[in-house]
């Protein structure tokens, strides 16, 4: 395995791919947004699918690089950082939010759960066959309706009906400990060179995928105001 500080190409460039389907993901909704095109972005046919497709590939790699990162031994101080700017990120989304959509603010988007899936899934990076079988529970109930997506926010009051972004700890939660049992059952370490198949430069974008993910729609929307203006 790496040395817990090395970047690990494969899994950068997983992340970048995340990125990248989630700017096109954006792009189409705000082209609904502002009036181009009528497409019924997300609700429409494909739209969800495409969704979870991005959800998958951002909880499964923010499992699998949990793993990674501490399956030799926990790391306090790059855990915290990582926590911090979760924290700091989630908080300026939803202080964002609450401006532009005062009536569907983001309350528990992408970034707040991996926020909470990071401190819920760590104890599991010493179990990953503990990790694995709880997926699979988890998955199991939700399927089977006993664990609801709207747990544990249905009981709290003050919260809008609607959300402009919502990723429930159910089930997604079974990402994030999938990509866990991935990074310590799996010898990824053997087919490292294999793993690398991925385009080289989609690296780049999921070493920074926070940055990218905090500015991509302020930068997406300004352009369209100003195409709009210029009209």
């Amino acid at each position: 395995m790496p040395p817990p500080t090395a970047r690990i190409q494969w899994v950068d460039s997983l992340r970048g791919t995340a990125i990248v389907l989630m700017v096109i993901f954006h792009f189409c909704y705000d082209l609904r947004h502002f009036g181009w095109v009528d497409w019924d972005v997300p609700n429409g046919p494909n739209w969800w699918p495409f969704r979870y497709l991005i959800l998958t590939l951002f909880i499964f790699t923010m499992g699998l690089s949990l793993s990674l990162a501490h399956g030799n031994g926990f790391r306090p101080r790059q855990y915290a950082t990582r926590l911090l700017h979760l924290a700091l990120a989630a908080a300026a989304v939803t202080a964002m939010s609450l401006i532009l959509f005062p009536n569907s603010w983001i309350y528990f988007g992408i970034l707040h759960f991996l926020l909470a899936a990071s401190l819920l899934t760590l104890p599991l990076v010493a179990a990953p066959r503990t990790a694995l079988a709880l997926a699979a529970l988890v998955l199991i109930l939700y399927g089977s309706g006993t664990l609801s997506s709207t747990w544990p926010f249905a009981a709290l009051n003050g919260l809008p009906a609607h959300t402009e972004d919502y990723v429930p700890l159910v089930p997604w939660t079974a990402i994030a400990l999938l990509g866990i049992a991935a990074g310590r059952l799996l010898p990824l370490p053997r087919y490292q060179t294999h793993l690398n198949w991925l385009p080289t430069p989609l690296a780049p974008l999921g070493r920074h995928s926070l940055l990218i993910y905090l500015t991509h729609q302020p930068i997406l929307f300004a352009a369209f105001y100003l195409v709009e203006t210029l009209r």
